[in-house]
């Protein structure tokens, strides 16, 4: 009798051309991000592929501006989370728990990270939501100082395009309004990886006879290298950066109209500088323009009428313009009902936020807009001392 034949091992599957594969995980569907961990899970090729900062960019580039992760707000009851993630975008488990921040105060929300002020230690703490991982800087607050505070990427107007920086260098600019005889404003920078203070190179002096000068609770929009705060007597405080270093402090006069309601700065349509503002169910539109002369006026842009748009038959009270999402092209509008919802300024879409418990009809929400990566995931570390990064 033949021995029986034994059938050669069978070969393993060929691997796919790199530049094959690269092509095929360019189109998952930033939509659904855990498909990227998913795929980077399959073995150490693909892996590498998707850690790697040349497709990263071209990943970037080829599905355009980053997502809504998640919205950052200060509810009402001081024991809920600050940070509501989408439904799309579950947050590690072990993010989640390192980095709770219920007992914080959220600021400000840019490139990526997130700023908050944490009144048990009196720091200020800059978070990535995705990786848990935090810097704190001591305030060093000096008394009678009424003060604002932005996070921004230190490569601001320097090359980066913000949609995958959220490692670093960051910077913390704040400002603050000096009171006496007159209002001095001045502007800081501190460095999130050292703690080391910028001094300012100018300040405004301001005077007016009734009213000392103020700043809104919001946070900034960053236009041109420059950061503004909506301030009192109808103004916006313009802080010019440049290369890491403060710059030039000056005033913007706010469209000259009675009824202009409530304000929110952000980017124009034409990256200029633009401003939204609602009044009753109305949602005002502006840009700011230069003439032939080389003076700035505020030029309307559109009226959108709430009413057709939001499923709201008849709202008891006027609606509130909650925030706005930097790169992402829409506004976020509260309802009496504690509804938050997106508009989108291009397509007027409509969408009902997640439930966020708690919503405060006056403060404001901050949508978190990032790219959650496998690359993102690995920056993961647990939080760092203070002034460390």
């Amino acid at each position: 009798m033949a021995p029986p034949t034994t059938s050669a091992p069978m070969a393993p599957p060929r691997e796919l051309i790199p530049d094959a594969l690269a092509e095929i995980l360019l189109r998952l569907p930033p939509s659904d991000p855990a498909s990227l961990v998913r795929a980077s899970a399959v073995c150490k090729p693909w892996l590498r592929t998707l850690t790697d900062p040349a497709f990263l960019r071209r990943y970037r580039a080829f599905h355009g501006a980053p997502l809504v992760l998640g919205f950052l707000h200060n509810p009402d009851d001081r024991d809920l989370p600050r940070f509501v993630p989408n439904a799309a975008f579950r947050q590690p488990r072990a993010t989640a728990a390192a980095a709770d921040h219920r007992k914080c105060c959220v600021l400000d929300c840019r490139h990526g990270r997130a700023l908050l002020y944490d009144f048990r230690s009196c720091e200020f703490v800059a978070w990535d939501p995705i990786t848990g991982r935090e810097s704190r800087i001591p305030d060093k607050k000096v008394p009678g100082v009424y003060t604002n505070h932005a996070v921004l990427c230190a490569a601001a107007g320097a090359g980066c395009d913000h949609s995958g920086c959220g490692g670093g260098p960051f910077l913390m600019a704040s400002v603050g309004v000096f009171r006496s005889d007159f209002d001095q404003v001045d502007g800081d920078l501190f460095s999130l990886e050292t703690g080391a203070r910028i001094p300012p190179t100018d300040s405004l002096y301001l005077e007016y006879d009734r009213y000392a000068y103020s700043l809104e609770v919001q946070p900034a929009a960053l236009v041109g290298g420059a950061l503004y705060f909506v301030g009192s007597h109808g103004t916006l405080l313009r802080y010019k950066i440049l290369c890491g270093r403060p710059l030039l402090l000056s005033l913007v006069k706010l469209p000259k109209r009675k009824h202009l309601g409530s304000v929110v700065a952000m980017e124009a349509e034409d990256g200029g500088l633009g401003l939204a503002s609602m009044y009753r169910y109305s949602l005002h539109l502006w840009s700011r323009e230069t003439g032939a002369e080389g003076d700035a006026s505020w030029v309307e842009r559109r009226v959108i009428d709430l009413k057709k748009l939001l499923p709201v038959s008849s709202p008891k009270s006027p609606l509130c313009l909650s925030g706005f999402a930097q790169g992402a092209d829409f506004v976020l509008v509260s309802t009496d009902d504690d509804a938050v919802f997106t508009i989108d300024l291009k397509s007027l879409q409509v969408s009902k936020v997640r439930e966020m418990d708690g919503v405060r009809r006056d403060g404001h929400i901050i949508p978190y807009v990032s790219f959650y990566t496998p690359a993102a995931c690995a920056r993961g570390t647990p939080p760092l001392p203070v002034g460390t990064q």
